[in-house]
């Protein structure tokens, strides 16, 4: 993950004393009462994980993780940046997606759950762990043994009930939000589960600390959504050219939101995210931001694997792709992502771009520690609070009153 170009700064006003990513860097990991960045030197909980994840993904041939936010986002961006068909993530407790996959199972006897709260009163996930109790019972099989659970250490209903069905738990730090804890058991455990090394994830997080990597991609990046704040830019769009890592930008859209989008900043607001997938979003929401009179800034994001595989087309039969004939098809995808970057900076819109060597455990690790860091960073240089969520909370206490209401 490299920075391979980067739009020169746009003109905003002066006079504010700001500081600079390093200086921000430096603010964020002074922060005792803060743990994300630290995930990656805690060695008890790499452990734990390895012995737990190991013995559990022996057991199963296929997985549901059960979660929603940041207990479902990451685990889902991963398994499907490494196209794994065998764990499915379930998020939103759509009663039609669980029958659904009652049917897709037939039978659940060969799948392991794992069920994610970090509160461990997470209405949503507790009462798909219910519908599944209630469905494995109808089988005769028992839930308590095909489960493991991941949440703080501490009582709760999740944690309860695990600990006194005797039931594996792995460990989100108190000092770790929810958004911020795809380092942690969570996105360990995902690695484990398609029995890849865990090691490499946690080397591809370590390595944002690098001296060199700090100061060619993590400064930098934090440098342009600093300058991007001080335009006032409404909008930020983060293009994705792979359909495997679209779920990426969108575990970033819930980081960067719920982070950023604060009323008691002094100095700035922060622009709404928007996740886009190249081409497909060429055909749709392109026009929006190219012809819109609102301040933006564009991110891209390129994928080796995307566009350069060997396969190519001998023959066409159309006029418009004969161009391709005899090349590389994933040149397609290539030139356009390409020529989005051109794009943008032939419209002066302020424009970054981000290549990916390739898509593995490391270079996962390294994805959600540089955008942690960034979004932490950008935090301390809007002078908010960027691990709490107040806006959210009103939703969720109008949600427990109604259905008390009609209980």
């Amino acid at each position: 993950m490299h920075l391979s170009y980067l739009s020169p700064v746009g003109s905003f006003e002066n006079g504010v004393p700001l500081l600079s990513p390093a200086q921000c860097f430096e603010k964020l990991t002074n922060r005792k009462e803060i743990g994300f960045y630290k995930l990656h030197e805690m060695d008890q909980l790499w452990s734990q994980t390895q012995q737990i994840g190991t013995a559990f993904a022996a057991k199963f041939k296929n997985f549901i993780w059960v979660g929603i936010g940041g207990s479902s986002l990451g685990p889902k961006a991963m398994a499907e940046a490494l196209r794994w068909s065998h764990i499915q993530v379930l998020e939103n407790p759509d009663i039609q997606t669980l029958l659904a996959t009652k049917k897709k199972y037939g039978s659940f006897k060969d799948v392991g759950f794992v069920f994610v709260s970090k509160s461990g009163t997470t209405i949503e996930t507790l009462a798909t762990l219910d519908f599944f109790n209630q469905e494995l019972a109808v089988e005769n099989l028992d839930l308590k043994t095909q489960s493991l659970v991941i949440t703080e250490l501490k009582s709760s209903s999740l944690y309860d009930w695990a600990r006194g069905n005797q039931i594996p738990i792995l460990e989100i730090p108190l000092t770790v939000g929810g958004r911020f804890s795809v380092l942690s058991s969570i996105g360990q455990l995902v690695i484990k589960l398609g029995k890849m090394d865990v090691s490499a994830f946690r080397q591809g997080a370590a390595s944002v600390f690098e001296a060199e990597y700090k100061e060619k991609t993590l400064y930098p990046l934090t440098q342009f959504f600093m300058d991007s704040f001080k335009r006032h830019d409404v909008l930020t769009y983060f293009w994705y050219y792979s359909d495997s890592t679209y779920q990426l930008g969108k575990w970033l859209e819930q980081l960067w939101a719920e982070s950023l989008a604060k009323k008691e900043s002094p100095l700035y607001v922060a622009p709404a995210p928007i996740v886009s997938l190249g081409a497909n979003d060429q055909h749709s929401i392109l026009q929006q931001m190219m012809e819109t009179q609102l301040k933006k800034s564009v991110v891209i994001h390129r994928f080796k694997s995307s566009e350069e595989n060997a396969y190519q087309l001998k023959t066409t039969q159309f006029s418009e792709t004969d161009v391709l004939r005899n090349k590389p098809l994933s040149s397609l995808l290539k030139t356009e992502a390409q020529a989005m970057t051109e794009s943008q900076k032939e419209s002066q819109h302020p424009v970054c771009e981000i290549q990916f060597e390739k898509m593995d455990e490391s270079a996962l690790g390294r994805y959600f520690m540089t955008y942690q860091l960034v979004v932490g960073m950008l935090g301390e240089f809007m002078q908010i609070n960027a691990f709490n969520q107040p806006g959210v909370e009103l939703g969720k206490v109008i949600t427990k009153k109604i259905l008390a209401g009609r209980s």
